[in-house]
């Protein structure tokens, strides 16, 4: 073989591997970005019912009965 051709053989290789690399990245920076998404989610509702939790204590506290105070909005959403 020339070496023409070994060339045109490895530039062909590594723009394959290169392009199956950014391909990669590319899945593996959305996969990232709808995890960050998901945390910031269950994040928000850990604080709303961190917030709950707050309000039935402060009501068993005060009243010792029924009926609970209502739970915040979104709080019982699913994902």
């Amino acid at each position: 073989m020339t070496e023409g051709i070994i060339v045109a053989i490895i530039g062909g290789a590594v723009t394959i591997v290169g392009g199956l690399v950014m391909w990669w990245l590319r899945q593996l920076s959305q996969e990232i970005a709808a995890q960050k998404t998901r945390i910031e989610k269950l994040e928000h509702r850990d604080k709303l019912s961190w917030l709950y939790i707050r309000r039935l204590i402060d009501h068993a506290y005060r009243h010792g009965a029924v009926p609970l105070p209502e739970p915040p909005a979104g709080w019982l959403e699913d994902e």
